[in-house]
């Protein structure tokens, strides 16, 4: 039969009939409709092999005859075939019908794959051949005789796809769409070839990835391999209070849906501390949308070489673009040495994902370069107020009562939390809480010690952290420093009623931390003060390491201090600089290159330490080094001054324990009035007594005791003085 003799219409009308746009109603009948379009195509492509009827049974699954290949070399121009136009409306009529809208057994598994425009015309014949021959055997054959291949199965071939492609598309569509093997098809849908390398391009089978094999077949995609480094955010119909970035919430869908809209796509960054609620944004964008959320925990995915990230960003991409999800890259590292591999991901991805969202700490690097716009949205970190509603909100969540002693305005106003942090302190605090019948009772000690463990900050070699064992029993200082070290307190205590209830959080220029200078003469409890304050508040202490700070390089000292400060957000911890004045000297007039530098890290740390949110205490022996400017900024300036004969005398009094064994003719008036030593010099002179007569295997003696004294003024380079404390102990003179 020849071609100019086929009824085309009527060629379709039999494979089809009266095909509508209706969409398909399940998949059966999406199955079946594509499968219809194949036979067709199979069918139409038999018959143009096979003009001479008479030869069609002997050559058809057979190999070629010399005759016969001789006849294919001989010089003919091809026919065009009649019915192109015919058999590509029906294919775009397919097509139409594969719409978002989904069936009553839910989305369609080829629509997935089709929807979006990830596939040219070609690519779809090219997978649906590829699929055929795993949901329906009678491909292997049908395609094994259009190959005319000795085996009586096969898979089909790109040679047989462009052969097929032939009768509803033209040359060069064929060529741009089925050659390109960087396309979504073959990095994404269809198996790495493995065959011999001397095998032809058009000789190679095709086959389906396994996890669209499962897609295909009706199976849900599974994270399998990919579990360690994502987490589906399902959009839910109802979404949680937002209690904070609602204005953030309004800019990201403000710019969803004009990003979406566009063509070149780009990268939505979400900036803001861990804990702050990129997630949960996300997760609300998710949920207005009717999307889910891929999130991706970037540092985890990046710990692995590039062997395992490449096929795991695959398995993303397929998911997220079958699935319709939003991508987030979740905690996306911009360190410099990591910046040239971050810039490969993100171009990968960006080739087949038109809007990526990302979340980081920092803001975008300078060299990261990418396609389409970026647009940065930051989130910011609550205020106390509303940080106060976040511990309500999540102790209902979690079936949390507070007990008394639980004040919520002094917990936010004495730890800066993140909404995240705050979950995780009550979510832990809920395993070690109190039960009774009205359920879960947690105290103020509880709630301290889940915060301290949640915020513990890692300052590496910068700082060391204190034990805070004293009270303010132990502490000995005038009336009036003690009083403003009080005072210190209470300003970090009350900052949630001050700041917020009575509104003076709008009017503070820099932030609401709390600065402290202690200064006075060595070892007269400057240290000791800086950790009863801690204790007080419940805080940790970290000492700065100066030494590791401070650098003879230009712009070092900045690095190291900012690397502090970094580290110490959100830690909740009290900065303790002793010998601050190290840092913090006496500002110059310019005369030379090192003042103007000594200045700029004198300002730079003045500035980080106004805009810590925390305690910032600075330990000095030498106050007239500091200028009025600094003095200006610091919250409190509290004297500790040389004890006098009172306070020498009530530390003798508490430096002993009470199991330290003392001879009963002991007078610590004598070595109060008579011995000027600091409260640090006393307690080293106590040691050294008890260590004496625990040689001795004796009661600690007065003798013990003067000559402790004796060494301490000899040590701080002072003449002895144990002749004039034996005269006033024996002979009263």
């Amino acid at each position: 039969m020849a071609e100019s003799s086929w009824d085309i219409e009527g060629i379709v009308k039999a494979y089809f009939g009266e095909c509508t746009k209706e969409p398909f109603r399940d998949r059966q009948e999406e199955w079946q409709q594509w499968q219809r379009f194949l036979d067709m195509l199979c069918a139409t492509t038999l018959f143009l092999k096979e003009q001479d009827r008479d030869e069609a049974a002997m050559r058809v699954g057979g190999m070629l005859s010399d005759r016969e290949l001789m006849k294919a070399l001989e010089p003919h121009g091809r026919a065009e075939f009649a019915g192109k136009a015919q058999f590509r409306q029906v294919f775009e009529l397919l097509l139409s019908k594969e719409q978002s809208q989904e069936s009553s057994e839910g989305s369609l598994p080829f629509a997935g794959f089709f929807e979006g425009g990830m596939l040219s015309y070609g690519e779809i014949l090219a997978f649906l051949m590829a699929a055929a021959v795993d949901l329906s055997r009678k491909y292997e054959r049908v395609f094994g005789v259009l190959q005319e291949e000795t085996q009586p199965v096969a898979k089909p071939t790109l040679g047989l796809v462009c052969d097929l492609c032939c009768l509803f598309l033209e040359e060069e569509e064929i060529r741009e769409q089925l050659w390109d093997e960087d396309s979504f098809l073959y990095r994404f849908l269809l198996e790495p070839g493995r065959e011999a390398a001397n095998m032809s391009r058009l000789s190679r089978p095709l086959s389906l990835n396994r996890r669209v094999i499962q897609i295909l077949a009706g199976a849900p995609m599974q994270l399998g391999m990919l579990s360690p480094y994502i987490k589906v955010l399902e959009y839910k119909a109802e979404m949680e209070e937002i209690l904070c970035n609602t204005e953030q919430l309004e800019e990201l869908l403000q710019v969803f849906s004009t990003m979406s809209g566009r063509q070149s796509g780009g990268i939505v960054h979400l900036c803001a501390m861990e804990g702050t609620g990129k997630k949960f944004l996300m997760e609300s964008l998710g949920s207005i949308a009717g999307l889910d959320v891929l999130c991706v925990d970037m540092r985890r995915l990046l710990a692995q070489d590039d062997g395992a990230v490449y096929p795991a960003l695959k398995d993303v991409v397929l998911k997220c673009i079958y699935e319709k999800s939003l991508l987030y890259l979740d905690g996306m590292p911009l360190e410099r040495e990591i910046l040239p591999r971050i810039q490969r991901i993100l171009g990968f991805l960006q080739d087949y994902v038109n809007l990526i969202f990302i979340g980081t700490e920092g803001q975008r690097p300078g060299k990261l370069s990418t396609q389409g716009s970026w647009y940065t949205i930051t989130l910011k970190q609550p205020g106390m107020a509303v940080q106060r509603k976040f511990w309500q909100y999540f102790a209902e969540v979690y079936g949390i009562r507070f007990k008394e002693d639980v004040d919520l305005d002094q917990l936010v106003s004495r730890y800066h939390m993140t909404p995240g942090r705050i979950s995780q302190v009550l979510s832990c605090a809920l395993l070690d809480a109190e039960i009774d019948p009205q359920g879960f009772w947690v105290s103020e000690e509880l709630l301290e010690r889940q915060i301290r463990m949640k915020c513990c900050a890692e300052f590496g070699e910068y700082a060391t952290r204190l034990e805070s064992p004293f009270t303010w029993e132990d502490l000995e200082l005038p009336e009036n420093s003690k009083k403003l070290l009080e005072a210190a307190c209470d300003r970090i205590r009350y900052r949630s009623i001050v700041n917020d209830s009575y509104g003076f959080g709008r009017k503070l220029p820099y932030g609401n931390g709390t600065s402290v200078v202690l200064y006075g003469p060595p070892g007269t409890g400057k240290t000791m003060a800086a950790q009863v304050l801690a204790r007080a508040l419940g805080l940790d202490i970290y000492r700065i390491d100066l030494s590791q700070i401070g650098s003879k390089y230009i712009g070092e000292t900045e690095k190291n201090l900012g690397a502090v400060f970094e580290a110490a957000k959100f830690s909740n911890a009290v900065l303790f600089f002793d010998e601050a004045d190290a840092l913090f000297t006496k500002r110059t007039d310019v005369t030379s290159s090192n003042d103007k530098y000594a200045n700029a890290e004198t300002a730079y740390l003045l500035q980080k330490i106004e805009e810590y949110s925390g305690v910032s205490v600075l330990a000095t022996n030498v106050m007239q080094n500091f200028d009025s400017a600094f003095k200006r900024r610091m919250t409190f300036m509290i004297p500790v001054e040389q004890p006098g004969e009172e306070t020498r005398l009530r530390l003798w009094q508490k430096v002993f324990p009470e199991e330290a064994p003392l001879e009963e003719d002991i007078d610590f008036g004598i070595y109060a009035r008579i011995a000027e030593l600091t409260g640090s010099n006393i307690k080293s002179a106590a040691l050294a007594a008890a260590y004496r007569a625990a040689a001795e295997h004796r009661k600690i003696s007065n003798r013990d005791i003067i000559e402790a004294i004796d060494f301490e003024y000899r040590r701080i380079g002072r003449v002895g003085i144990s002749n004039e404390l034996y005269g006033e102990l024996y002979m009263g003179t």
